[in-house]
């Protein structure tokens, strides 16, 4: 999880800072200093305030002036109209599946909707994102602030799987979810899923309610 927190930790003073106390970044669930804290002071990527007493005991921790114009370099790189933010562990949850199949409605409106809304997360509809301008560049967006995706491979749909591209690319955590018998792409052959049958949507309702829930737990995630 070292890894995890110190994204997260670079995110929180990014979004937040650049400083912040230590009371509020634990807080947020980043605990263990040592691996997460102490290599970001030492590499030089945040500063300790005040910087006269050891690493372990500062009030303030501060995103440094070289990582700070590192991450805006980073909102430019893309050269999209708009720059923004990639957030973290964000109560909020981004819908990837197919909208036309018959089931399809049937699956959003019955089971992944009422899962996600009941774990305390935001609904987002990937077919509602705004169609104006640059598509492609509203959906990235769309990713960029989403905590989590919920996506749903039952059918071999181009949309689905370059929208999952990107989670995978920009690092975004995904739940992939099936129906019974939907046989996986070799890519996805060895990931986790859960699978739901269309003659049993409240146990699949249930399946995921809890699978975002775990996830938002373990992830010291804010919910509504």
């Amino acid at each position: 999880m070292a890894a995890r927190d110190m994204w997260k930790m670079l995110h929180l003073l990014n979004i937040y800072g650049p400083s912040l106390e230590r009371e509020v970044v634990r807080a947020a669930g980043i605990t263990c200093d040592p691996d997460t804290i102490y290599p970001l002071i030492s590499s030089g990527v945040i500063e300790a305030i005040p910087n006269d007493v050891p690493w372990y005991q500062a009030s303030h921790y501060r995103l440094s002036n070289t990582a700070m114009g590192l991450a805006q370099s980073f909102l430019l790189a893309n050269k999209r109209d708009t720059a923004t933010d990639v957030r973290v562990d964000e109560a909020r949850a981004f819908v990837i599946m197919p909208f036309s199949e018959q089931w399809s409605s049937n699956v959003y409106s019955n089971l992944i909707e009422p899962a996600v809304r009941a774990a305390g997360f935001q609904c987002i509809r990937g077919d509602l994102v705004v169609r104006s301008g640059d598509l492609t560049a509203n959906i990235l967006n769309e990713i960029l602030i989403m905590g989590i995706a919920v996506v749903d491979v039952s059918a071999r749909n181009p949309n689905v799987f370059y929208e999952l591209g990107l989670c995978h690319a920009i690092g975004k955590d995904t739940l992939l979810i099936k129906q019974a018998g939907t046989v996986m792409p070799a890519d996805l052959a060895g990931a986790h899923y859960s699978e739901y049958t269309l003659t049993d949507i409240k146990r699949g309702r249930d399946d995921l309610e809890k699978m975002l829930n775990d996830w938002a737990v373990k992830n010291s995630v804010k919910r509504t």
